[in-house]
């Protein structure tokens, strides 16, 4: 064995002794509801080898299963995790069944011959993102002018959670996007549009093992831009000002004629 090997397998061994400061940790990223395996990577445990997995949000400090001259016994220290928890008798290897938000956290597998080595995983349960629902945040009236405002804005909103963000995509380029970490609240992001095209908008909720996509429906979410009749230029609203304004005169030429014939105002009103 070259000498380099040799001094880095007893380093390994003198780290696994006390502690294992230079094994990694694996971080693995599981649905809510599917079930994850922690693999201790052996290939076969024998009766000399005792096993201890062990477990906590922060800190793997509780004993949940554990292997010992071949018999595998399974604690319900972790409420969290009764009736959920495998022990492979054969590899040792450590399964969630029907995971939940709560098991999420630091695992570690002690494994103990003449030296002990350190498997260690740090799991992620997330849930499904939902679909995300948008509403329309602002209208135009049915007759207005454009004058460098926005016509059309919609909100697109959608539930927080671990990892969640929400944003606005346009032909497949994100427009914006929105995050928080108070998970009590839901996400929301704004789309403002001037004018009605061709252009794809799509609003996406995504976290690291899931999205969603809700497409923007100008037909549904900016009705006014689909009937051309409600949306009035500048020359239809001078148009409709000066109609306005010769059935005022028409009215009030109406009233004093009927006046002066010796009519009462009241008559003129009548129908």
């Amino acid at each position: 064995m070259p000498i380099r090997i040799r001094c880095a397998s007893i380093l390994l061994m003198f780290c696994g002794v006390f502690g294992g400061e230079l094994d990694e940790t694996e971080t693995i990223l599981v649905m809510k509801g599917d079930s994850v395996s922690l693999h201790t990577g052996l290939g076969e445990v024998n009766r000399e080898m005792q096993i201890m997995w062990m477990f906590g949000p922060e800190k793997a400090n509780t004993l949940i299963a554990e292997i010992h001259s071949m018999i595998v016994s399974i604690y319900d220290s972790y409420e969290e995790l009764k009736d959920r928890v495998q022990m492979s008798q054969r590899t040792g290897s450590l399964t969630i069944r029907n995971t939940s938000i709560s098991h999420s956290g630091l695992y570690e597998a002690q494994i103990m011959t003449t030296v002990t080595a350190f498997k260690r995983f740090h799991v992620i349960v997330h849930a499904p993102v939902s679909f995300p629902v948008i509403e329309n945040s602002s209208l135009v009236s049915d007759c207005q002018m454009d004058d460098g405002g926005f016509p059309c804005a919609v909100l697109c909103s959608a539930e927080n959670g671990p990892g969640v963000s929400l944003s606005w995509y346009k032909d497949g380029e994100r427009l914006n996007q929105t995050s928080g970490p108070d998970l009590n609240f839901p996400l929301s992001v704004l789309l403002e549009i001037k004018e009605r095209s061709k252009d794809v908008y799509q609003c996406v909720a995504a976290n690291p093992i899931s999205n969603k996509t809700t497409p923007f429906s100008f037909q549904e979410h900016c009705p006014q831009h689909t009937d051309s009749s409600r949306f009035c230029g500048s020359t239809e609203i001078a148009i409709r000002l000066v109609v306005s304004m010769l059935m005022g005169v028409a009215t009030v030429a109406l009233v004093i004629y009927d006046v002066r014939s010796g009519g009462g105002v009241n008559e003129v009103f009548q129908c």
